[in-house]
């Protein structure tokens, strides 16, 4: 493991823009099994209040995960909230198990969504604060899961770029670190080694010591690490963004073309739908 503070000399860290540690965070939870960020268009439409929501906890759950996709609409993404919200109450009523767990970081990943479908800085933030409740419920539920640090770890992270650069920005990317250091020692493997792709791209896009936390070596360490756990595509679309970011263009180059060559089965014949074309963008701007 690199030492704090260590860089490459072509590595671009002090012409970081606040806005990325976001954009980061948003490409690995929808590294996680979801695609780039497009909103359907459907006009946000106010939640069923949740006094008419059905008793049914598998219907509520059902009617959740269904409105619970990162391209959901802003109508879609409050129902499926209200109806994990009125789950948590209904299992607050008796002994829930691992249940509650499960409905807790399904509602923090949810309110990640409807914090992005948000234009309104004060809103996505009430969004982003309710999410982050639901992770740490999640954690102290089940503090030997990876779900509930790792979306935690995420929700973090967007309310780090919305704090700005200063000094509230630096404790939350400490934060996000332990968090998904946390994460990648409970299950390094969950969603094909997101834990590890987070941390990646946390150290190659934050500013450096003594600054805050960025360090291109451990961040191309940890993408080495995930591609090491799994080869999946995804992966690999993560250590170029890394490569791209420290301007060693002809290795990133390498990386993408795996992607783009990457078998459409499994996962990735769904998942590669939506991440190709950002990484034939990527290719077709480093070869310019």
């Amino acid at each position: 493991m690199c030492t704090e503070g260590s860089s490459r000399n072509n590595f671009p860290f002090c012409t970081v823009d606040p806005s990325r540690l976001a954009a980061l965070l948003l490409l690995c939870i929808l590294a996680a099994g979801c695609g780039p960020f497009v909103p359907k268009t459907t006009p946000a439409v106010e939640p069923e209040p949740a006094d008419s929501l059905t008793d049914d906890i598998q219907e509520l759950l059902t009617l959740a995960e269904a409105g619970s996709a990162p391209d959901s609409s802003i109508g879609d993404l409050n129902e499926a909230i209200a109806a994990l919200e009125k789950v948590v109450r209904l299992l607050a009523q008796g002994p829930s198990g691992t249940q509650m767990m499960e409905v807790q970081w399904r509602l923090a990943r949810a309110c990640f969504f409807a914090s992005e479908q948000e234009k309104e800085a004060s809103v996505r933030l009430s969004w982003i604060v309710k999410g982050e409740d639901a992770g740490q419920n999640a954690v102290r539920e089940r503090p030997d899961r990876v779900e509930g640090y790792y979306y935690l770890a995420v929700l973090k992270g967007r309310r780090a770029e919305i704090s700005g650069l200063g000094f509230s920005a630096m404790i939350l990317a400490r934060k996000v670190e332990d968090l998904g250091e946390k994460a990648a020692e409970i299950d390094p493997s969950f969603e094909d080694g997101a834990p590890y792709r987070l941390l990646a791209m946390l150290y190659a896009h934050a500013p450096p010591w003594p600054t805050s936390i960025g360090d291109v070596d451990k961040a191309i360490e940890f993408a080495q690490m995930a591609i090491d756990l799994s080869d999946y595509p995804m992966n690999h679309l993560i250590m170029a963004e890394v490569l791209i970011e420290a301007d060693e263009l002809e290795d990133a180059r390498d990386e993408l073309k795996k992607v783009l060559a990457a078998p459409k089965v499994g996962r990735w014949a769904n998942d590669g739908e939506r991440w190709r074309p950002h990484a034939r963008r990527l290719l077709n701007k480093i070869q310019e």
